[in-house]
């Protein structure tokens, strides 16, 4: 009996202790809660804790969908920032990087592209747009300058520094890195295009006028000496026209203002055509002149076009070759089907040859391996780069290989005519 009673007190004593406890712990929540209803509602009276719950339950959405847009705001002007082609670098007070993208790292070769946080001096290698960087942060003022640097690949950089303050007085530093490179190179082409067609041109007018003025001093009583003067006049002048139509030809060719009449073509008849346009002069140097083309090989291309590529080929390897001094001295003419899609004309020779780190500006223009030698049999150093226009206008490739005192090789690959191929009689500017 007296345990029960000990067990009922011990029960009794915990059950007020917990009641106790719940009930000042509700006391506390209630004080809290009314607490934070005052706040929201800005005033003495409290709300009811139902709606109070609701408000809070609002609130939390509404700070949600805040917290979720400003993310991804944040993310999309990360994604755009990442997409613009110009390099953008945001420099703190403390030369640290606080905002870069993926275009700063692929024109400085930084391969590790994670900038936030670093000090300019870890990131950048470069002295000069460190040395810009600093002087702008320093005098925190509007400056441009114009950088080069070589790796990964050579290129021109123009940055612009703009200084910005933001809120609370901090200072950043903007800097905007533009590619150039494509514009100092078309640039340095424009002046070497100028300097070679002057000296192209100054060439030919200065033996031209020089014999001219020469033969206005003599009496002619020697003819074969004037005959020989006036032979060279009309040659130089015959080249000045060359090279006058090369280049108008070039430029049609590069602004698309040429036409080309595309129709099913045999290459055979090309083939056959230029042999007997070269065939006279090759057998006058003593070069031997070999035709070997399979029949019925069709393309889709203009004819006179194709005509004029396959031409100057030719007519450059009769030259070259008839320029080597010992035996053999041959040219073959040849087209075949290489694959299921794609046929060639081929034209190999016995000559010169050329130097192998010469291949890979053969069809630049202006471009001579030998400059003496290309003014002798009347080269203009265009021949070659209108033949690789006109060959990619049609869609297909030239290849070049040579082998210095054995000869050359030149492959002209063009796509087989199908019946996919536009309609013959189509006019197509290129």
């Amino acid at each position: 009996m007296e345990f029960f009673l000990i067990f009922f007190v011990i029960l009794s004593s915990l059950f007020f202790v917990f009641s106790l406890f719940f009930y000042f712990a509700h006391k506390r929540n209630l004080r809290i809660l009314n607490g934070i209803s005052h706040i929201i509602s800005d005033s003495e009276k409290s709300i009811p804790i139902i709606k109070m719950i609701d408000v809070l339950k609002e609130m939390k959405v509404d700070l949600e969908t805040r917290y979720s847009e400003a993310a991804k705001s944040r993310e999309n002007m990360r994604i755009i920032l990442q997409n613009v082609s110009d390099g953008i670098l945001i420099v703190d007070g403390d030369s640290k990087v606080a905002i870069s993208n993926s275009a700063v790292c692929r024109f400085l070769g930084i391969e590790d592209c994670i900038l936030e946080g670093k000090k300019l001096v870890e990131v950048l290698k470069n002295y000069d747009m460190l040395n810009f960087i600093d002087k702008n942060l320093k005098d925190f003022t509007d400056d441009s300058t114009e950088i080069s640097v070589v790796y990964p690949e050579r290129r021109y950089l123009e940055c612009d520094a703009i200084p910005v303050v933001l809120k609370e007085n901090e200072h950043v530093l903007i800097v905007v890195i533009k590619d150039i490179t494509s514009e100092r190179e078309l640039d340095n082409f424009r002046r070497e295009f100028i300097s070679n067609v002057s000296h192209e041109l100054k060439t030919p007018l200065t033996s031209i006028h020089g014999y001219a003025e020469t033969l206005l001093d003599d009496d002619f009583k020697d003819v074969k000496t004037v005959k020989n003067f006036l032979g060279i006049i009309e040659n130089e002048s015959a080249r000045m026209s060359r090279l006058i139509n090369d280049l108008l030809d070039l430029q049609k060719l590069e602004e698309g203002k040429t036409k080309f009449e595309f129709q099913s073509i045999d290459l055979s008849k090309i083939v056959d055509y230029v042999s007997k346009i070269v065939k006279p002069m090759a057998d006058s140097v003593g070069v031997e002149l070999k035709i070997s083309c399979d029949k019925e090989i069709y393309v889709y291309g203009d004819f006179d076009r194709l005509v004029q590529a396959v031409l100057n080929l030719t007519d450059n390897a009769v030259k070259y070759t008839s320029q080597k001094e010992s035996d053999p001295k041959s040219v073959e003419v040849s087209c075949e089907v290489i694959n299921g899609t794609d046929c060639q004309i081929k034209v190999k020779d016995t000559g010169i040859g050329i130097p192998t780190e010469a291949l890979s500006r053969l069809f630049e223009r202006f471009y001579r391996v030998d400059k003496a030698r290309s003014r002798k049999v009347g080269g203009t150093g265009l021949g070659l780069s209108i033949v690789k226009m006109i060959v990619e206008a049609h869609k297909g490739k030239i290849e070049v290989s040579s082998e210095l005192g054995k000869g050359s090789e030149f492959r002209v690959i063009l796509p087989i005519f199908s019946e996919k191929s536009p309609k013959n009689g189509d006019s197509i500017s290129a």
